[in-house]
């Protein structure tokens, strides 16, 4: 077995291990391909803290290696989905099967050791069969549509609802495709031009920059002075909170999507005179199946979301010249023979 080792912020090691023998019970799974974005180049770069050694990766795609016992729902050389989310089972979420809302959930490559391996051994509960027509590269982003869907479902959307989708990453341009297959109006919001451009020609109508457009004037010529009942916020992204709720109708929920070491002030004046719900999702546990029907029937497109290849046993010097900036819109792909 090989690992990339993160000793220290940006200091990787590749090591080599013994081969393990899997439990009952668990599947090794030999990984093909692991997305590298912009969460795993902070946990590299030391933005975002981590006790070392540590081993990143969230994203992968991998091969059924063996099975352990009489298994009937993998084969061996199975392609599968890896979900990195491992509910603790025992908190009062888990006992109810809202696994998703675990509140101690474990997630590979965020609070414990990740994918960036040749081998790893799994419980068969986080993988997903992947079809033949559904590409690697594309089944990379299962996760990101998986999480896209919970925020979905936690907004409970209503037809011909203007959603603001205010994003400074990739995954909002997810986001946006979902709100509108689901037959709202997405708005998207964002500092970055180049997602702007991509989410145009993605046929997202409205999209807008805060730092040359006012926002507020805008939403309210496009909802008729109604404003937006609902709204998303990227942790990971930076925008004023003054700009959130100017566009918040009253009553409205906002969505805190993801995690971050980024804090926010927000203006408890602001939620309570306009009496905001404000509420979190920051998994996409319970939704890898309908994920990877979505990319399959290409109703999420995440063509130009896919970045540069970069070989296993060259991590170390691909990192040591990335800029975070190169992550923004199209995540790298480590493949790993």
């Amino acid at each position: 077995m090989k690992a990339w080792i993160l000793e220290e912020p940006k200091k990787l090691k590749l090591e080599e291990f013994a081969p393990t023998e899997i439990a009952e019970n668990q599947i090794k799974v030999k990984i093909e391909e692991v997305l590298l974005a912009n969460s795993d180049f902070e946990v590299y770069s030391g933005a975002s803290k981590r006790k070392y050694p540590f081993i990143l990766g969230r994203n992968a795609v991998g091969v059924v290696s063996k099975v352990a016992g009489d298994n009937p729902f993998f084969n061996k050389m199975d392609r599968v989905s890896i979900e990195p989310y491992i509910p603790c089972e025992v908190c009062d979420e888990c006992k109810n099967d809202e696994y998703e809302k675990c509140s101690n959930m474990q997630e590979l490559g965020n609070n414990c050791n990740g994918l960036l391996q040749n081998f790893i051994d799994l419980p068969y509960s986080l993988l997903h069969r992947l079809p033949d027509k559904l590409s690697t590269e594309k089944a990379l982003f299962v996760p990101y549509v998986a999480f896209c869907l919970n925020v979905i479902d936690a907004l409970n959307l209503e037809k011909g609802r203007h959603i603001a989708i205010f994003s400074s990453t990739k995954t909002g341009l997810i986001l946006a495709q979902l709100v509108a297959y689901y037959q709202a109006v997405p708005v998207f919001i964002s500092n970055r031009e180049q997602l702007l451009d991509t989410a145009r020609e993605l046929g997202i109508f409205y999209c807008f920059n805060p730092e040359q457009t006012d926002v507020e004037n805008e939403i309210l010529a496009i909802t008729g002075g109604r404003m937006c009942n609902e709204l998303v916020l990227f942790s990971n992204s930076d925008f004023n909170m003054k700009d959130v709720y100017s566009v918040a109708a009253t009553n409205a929920n906002i969505c805190l999507a993801g995690y971050s070491n980024k804090e926010s002030k927000l203006s408890v004046a602001q939620i309570c005179k306009k009496h905001l719900n404000i509420f979190g999702v920051y998994n996409g546990a319970g939704s890898y199946s309908s994920a990877i029907n979505l990319l399959v029937t290409e109703t999420v497109n995440v063509d130009a979301l896919i970045g540069k290849i970069v070989p296993f046993d060259k991590l170390d010097e691909e990192l040591a010249k990335t800029n975070p900036d190169d992550l923004i819109l199209k995540s790298k792909i480590v493949k790993i023979n």
